[in-house]
């Protein structure tokens, strides 16, 4: 599921450190830190880190289920669109095969949406369903 805020609470413009992202200038780790306080707030077990491409947060509800929630700076790469981002949540179910813990892709519950809803609204943020970029 693909969702998307516009906000310019969020950092986009600073000099981001060199060893973040692996030297690449991507902004969002202020927003996965916002999105996993706002989860723990809530009784999840969260957290967040970068990878090549972006940020990502995690969650892990009470079911065992995890949220896995990227986060993504100007998917349109406008200028006049600079305070844009888009998360991709995506729900996974934990499970064992042949003796292996594996995450199955699970469709987004309705509680999972309005939980991280709720995390943006808190703040006056609005998010909105979009269909991927």
């Amino acid at each position: 599921m693909w969702l998307a805020f516009t906000s310019d609470r969020f950092d986009h413009s600073s000099e981001l450190p060199p060893e973040a992202n692996a030297g690449n200038r991507i902004y969002g780790q202020d927003v996965a830190s916002f999105i996993t306080a706002g989860l723990s707030e809530r009784g999840l077990d969260s957290s967040f880190f970068d990878e090549d491409w972006g940020w990502q947060a995690h969650a892990t509800r009470p079911d065992e289920s995890v949220l896995e929630i990227s986060i993504y700076h100007n998917p349109e790469e406008d200028p006049a669109t600079e305070d844009d981002w888009a998360i991709m949540l995506r729900s996974l179910d934990k499970g064992r095969r042949l003796g292996i813990t594996r995450f199955r892709e699970t469709e987004v519950d309705a509680g999972a949406v309005s939980t991280l809803e709720e995390v943006f609204r808190e703040a006056g943020i609005a998010l909105r369903r979009t269909p991927p970029p």
